[in-house]
């Protein structure tokens, strides 16, 4: 799964630093509702989220030790690669 690189106002349940980036779903929650939209008075369905773990040096190229970096991550913020 690759996360989105939308950026909207305020403040969302979002990392910047996974923005745009690769992973892969390890685990998934139950729905929950989604707090990015609820907190801002939109209207939203419940929804996932999904334990992506990222390799480190995917998220930083140049600095990063060997290692895996778990994240909970809404659904409405991956997609799928292909």
């Amino acid at each position: 799964m690759r996360v989105k690189t939308e950026y909207v106002a305020g403040h969302v349940r979002l990392p910047a630093y996974v923005r745009g980036k690769s992973g892969v779903v390890v685990g998934e929650s139950p729905v929950y509702p989604f707090p990015d939209a609820h907190a801002h008075g939109v209207e939203a369905a419940d929804e996932p989220t999904y334990d992506v773990r990222f390799d480190a040096t995917e998220l930083w190229p140049n600095s990063a030790d060997r290692a895996f970096v778990h994240v909970g991550v809404f659904q409405s913020y991956l997609e799928r690669l292909e």
